[in-house]
């Protein structure tokens, strides 16, 4: 309450209450009852009605107070009870109703900018919760509420004009702030979803979904609503719909019907789990180009191993009027883009026949080829009226462009490199149902598929069979410097089984560390002992039908379930095994039938198209299979790669020791460090849990480990490679074995290093990052937020140790903005702190592995390198406490980058001679000869004879040569 924007005060709880009810009813008469159960509820003390009769004279006194007298006209007595009148123009409440309105007419007539105008400004009305002071006494009186839904609506108006209007990077931000505090309000998690996707953060939109459903369950016990899970349908099949055109409106609804089939046909439309659903697309014309990918800094284009599939639609076995064909070729572009997303890739479109879905372009995975493979054997399987498919599958270095003006977050709007050409000339020569790979793509492959090369077409190979993974620690390599963790498991083993309590491991570890090695030798070790049994599940499945293979693989190691036992035999040896459990009735055939969508592969029970309901029936099925087996005898149970699942499993297993009773069960996750940053469960301590980590091997332990493949040390070839493998691995095992398999050695076979490295490596070389390497860090680097992976960019290029003010150099960015992302990058473990710098207030950053230096760095296109290394130079060349031979290798790297960008380099070196002069002037002028003479020499590289800068140097040298020292 205000007189003259001059604040009254304001008596007790009693005075503040009274007036703030009165408001939220101005000009309607309240009743004193009414006012008394406002402030006292159902039990008022016997005073109550002397009390507020106290409370309202001395209302009337402040209102009458400065005003003279006039305001106690304000506050008056009208039986039944008083009456607060006031203007509406002088009442917050009343103008926002009244902006609110102006904002939803507008809205309506699709003048996206002024509906927005208004609904800020009336937004702009709120400086906090309604009568905040008396909502913290406790008082949360059912208008309260309407005031609060209505500042809701108004914002949720708001929103759906700003996305209108196509502005969504605006407002993501605020969407994310307020969808976090209230998750229940389903619309905000629409428009956030929506904003996201737009921003090309489809893998964050669908995160937004999976914590509103989760917060729906828990707290309502509800789901989502149809609107909300349509909304995720749609953005998983990357329905055109959601990207507005023309400044229109999206409406959540459902999905337009499929066409109708073609005529003189009468097929009966197929279900969700159907392989190949027959709706047809929206026409080419109308479908983008679609990506995840969130652009390093505005509009920069980047250097990425990409893997295409090309699928050729082959008609010439199909008898068919034109327009017929030409729906059976929009099925084929829809079975396309359906499986490309089902395995992580992107439909790219297509022209005619031919149709484009990339791999890593968007969003690197470390397994993109292998992706591309399985997605490409199952499309090739596709036979409709006489058109089958032939299937090409490509890998390459690839450019991966932006627009100019793109914006933060934007999509990749294309892709070229030689792959492409490859990638075609394969196509046009593979045949109907069979997949033909490059050889690059093969390589990525091997252990997963067999290959046969064919003679037609240099570097292609037909994929023959899908192979049955291996395990994915090499058992036949030594176990070393991981005794400690390994006695700390084994000792809750015992503990477990001692005190027949249940607890939860968990192992972080970053990929490659040796997680899986060091749950094959725990394994081991506890079926080494009498009286308990170990069951492992993995979770390294690539499709999202599959999300809870972990579960299943404890199933089917339980009940002896191979992978190429038919569906009969899978459902036989199932219910054998729940019947020896809990014998025959009706709870082993409700434990069997609730677990046989985990175990079977029978189409239509695919774990990814489960109903809450139905995957709820699962999990419990699955808690009790577990209590059952770990009745009868300790058990424990390895859960893998969990970081590669949902947050729902995720909650489920991190409860699942506190509520399965007291049995001696021990489990043990593997996970990457991200989970923690993820799932908020593994960032917060519980009873019964235990969380541990995988650090790097020591430089010994590298060195034990590739010397049972690089052969002994007396060979000095393998020892000097050793110690550089070492070197570069970090401490990581497998990537020391696979830059060793890099340089020709038989990793698997432990045979000696000979001829075959020697060719290929050379004393004091530095060998390449091997491709394994490069896509498991290029896929942490794609997880990044685009600031902080443009600023990790710009560190690259200072390599290892760099300043926080250095990066300052690369960008316009805001220091305190710098130090933020930083902050992240450290609790990332990209970045680590090293000490202070040599200015006040500077700090030194180190790589915590600096092949992540190195991956970042050739990432980024030449040009982006060259015009940072001259920015890098042009700022280093006017700091006077920091050394010139980083300036030199700034400038040299700016003319070398342009070249290999094939650009005339001529005003480049014209640049940095410029730069190198003017420190050495600088240098003069602060008496440091040498250190001018060397800046002198140096930009002599960068110009020729005859050129004026060259007459500069030679006078700049003769000054020199004449001047005392």
């Amino acid at each position: 309450m205000t007189d003259l924007d001059r604040p009254l005060p304001l008596g007790g709880i009693n005075q503040r209450a009274s007036l703030g009810y009165l408001l939220l009813h101005a000009n309607s008469v309240v009743a004193t009852s009414q006012l008394v159960r406002a402030l006292w509820g159902e039990e008022p003390p016997p005073t109550a009605r002397k009390i507020l009769q106290n409370a309202i004279s001395s209302l009337r006194r402040t209102l009458a107070d400065g005003s003279g007298g006039n305001r106690s006209k304000l506050l008056v007595t009208h039986a039944p009870g008083y009456v607060l009148r006031a203007e509406p123009a002088t009442m917050d409440n009343c103008e926002f109703q009244e902006l609110a309105r102006k904002g939803q007419a507008a809205l309506a007539a699709g003048q996206w900018d002024e509906a927005d105008r208004q609904l800020r400004k009336a937004l702009d009305l709120w400086k906090g919760p309604a009568l905040a002071d008396l909502v913290e006494e406790g008082y949360d009186w059912p208008e309260l509420t309407a005031l609060q839904n209505a500042r809701y609506a108004v914002l949720e108006n708001r929103m759906d004009a700003v996305l209108a209007a196509g502005r969504h990077l605006e407002v993501i931000g605020e969407l994310e702030a307020v969808v976090s505090a209230d998750p229940l309000r389903e619309r905000l998690s629409q428009q956030l979803m929506l904003a996201l996707y737009r921003s090309g953060r489809q893998a964050e939109a669908l995160g937004v979904f999976r914590r509103t459903r989760a917060a729906l369950v828990q707290q309502l016990g509800l789901d989502p609503s149809p609107e909300l899970r349509e909304l995720e349908r749609a953005i998983l099949d990357h329905d055109p719909t959601l990207i507005s055109g023309g400044g229109a409106a999206v409406a959540l609804a459902a999905q337009p019907a499929a066409a109708p089939a073609p005529l003189g046909e009468d097929r009966p439309a197929k279900t969700p789990g159907d392989a190949f659903p027959p709706a047809v697309p929206p026409r080419p014309e109308t479908a983008g180009i679609v990506g995840l990918a969130a652009s390093p800094v505005h509009g920069q284009d980047e250097h990425k191993r990409v893997t295409a599939v090309f699928v050729r639609a082959d008609t010439s076995g199909c008898d068919a009027p034109p327009e017929v064909l030409d729906r059976l070729l929009q099925q084929v572009r829809s079975v396309v883009r359906q499986q490309a997303c089902l395995y992580g890739g992107r439909n790219h479109g297509g022209m005619g026949p031919i149709t484009l879905a990339l791999f890593g372009a968007a969003q690197t995975q470390e397994d993109d080829a292998l992706r591309a493979v399985r997605m490409a054997m199952d499309v090739a399987q596709y036979s409709e009226q006489g058109v089958r498919l032939r299937v090409a599958v490509c890998s390459g270095d690839a450019l991966v462009l932006r627009g100019r003006d793109a914006e933060v977050g934007a999509e990749p709007i294309d892709v070229t490199g030689q792959f492409l050409e490859r990638g075609l000339t394969l196509l046009f020569d593979a045949r109907p149902g069979i997949v033909r790979a490059c050889d690059d793509t093969r390589q990525s492959c091997a252990e997963h598929f067999g290959f046969a090369a064919v003679g037609t077409v240099a570097d292609g190979h037909d994929v023959t069979v899908a192979l049955r993974p291996g395990l994915a620690s090499r058992t036949y390599l030594p176990f070393v410097q991981r005794d400690r963790e390994l006695k700390q498991l084994g000792w809750w083993v015992e503990e477990v089984r001692r005190s027949r309590r249940p607890h939860l491991v968990t192992v972080l570890g970053a990929a490659g560390i040796g997680k899986s090695r060091l749950m094959h030798e725990l394994r081991r070790d506890v079926a080494q002992q009498t009286g308990m049994r170990c069951l492992v599940g993995c979770n390294r499945t690539l499709s999202p039908k599959e999300p809870y293979t972990a579960l299943a693989g404890v199933v089917r190691a339980y009940a002896g379930i191979t992978d190429d036992a038919t569906v009969l035999e899978q459902g036989s040896k199932l219910d054998a095994a729940v019947t020896g459990l809990v014998g025959t009735g009706p709870i082993s055939t409700q434990l069997a039938d609730n677990l046989r969508s985990l175990v079977t592969s029978e189409p239509g029970l695919q774990q990814g198209l489960m109903r809450p309901a139905q995957r709820r029936a699962v999990f419990t099925a699955w808690r009790r299979f577990i209590e059952e087996l770990a009745a009868r005898e300790p058990l424990v149970v390895i859960l893998e790669d969990l970081h590669r699942t949902d947050d729902v499993l995720l909650e489920f297993v991190g409860d699942l020791t506190e509520s399965v009773g007291s049995l001696p069960l021990l489990v043990v996750v593997t996970a990457r460090p991200e989970l923690v940053n993820r799932f908020p469960y593994w960032a917060s301590g519980q009873r019964n849990a235990t969380t541990m980590s995988l650090e790097p091997l020591s430089r010994t332990g590298i060195g034990a480990l590739l010397s049972s493949v690089l052969g002994p040390d007396t060979d000095a070839g393998a020892s000097e490679l050793g110690a550089t493998l070492a070197d570069q691995s970090g401490g990581n095992p497998l990537f020391a074995l696979e830059y060793a398999r890099m340089l020709g050695v038989a990793v698997g076979d432990p045979a000696p290093l000979r001829a075959s490295c020697a060719r290929t490596w050379r004393p004091g070389d530095k060998p390449p990052v091997p491709p394994r390497v490069h896509h498991i860090i290029a896929s942490r680097l794609d997880t990044l937020p685009p600031l902080e992976k443009a600023l990790l960019y710009d560190a690259s290029l200072f390599g290892s140790p760099f300043y926080d003010k250095e990066l300052a150099a690369l960008s316009d960015r805001d220091p305190g903005e710098i130090q933020e992302c930083l902050g992240s990058l450290e609790r990332r473990e990209f970045l680590q702190r090293c000490r202070l710098g040599p200015e006040l207030g500077s700090i030194e950053y180190d790589f915590v592995h600096k092949l992540v230096s190195e991956v970042a760095y050739s990432r980024m296109p030449h040009t982006v390198r060259a015009e940072k290394h001259r920015r890098a130079a042009q700022w280093l060349a006017g700091q006077t406490n920091r050394p010139l031979t980083p300036l030199v290798h700034h400038c040299r790297q700016a003319v070398q980058h342009t070249r290999k960008a094939n650009l005339p380099a001529e005003d480049i070196s014209a640049r940095v001679c410029d730069i190198l002069i003017g420190a050495g002037q600088q240098a003069w002028q602060r008496r440091a000869p040498e250190a001018a003479r060397f800046c002198y020499r140096s930009a002599r590289e960068f110009c020729s004879e005859g050129e004026p800068q060259w007459h500069l140097l030679l006078r700049r040298q003769q000054l020199e040569a004449k001047s005392p020292s």
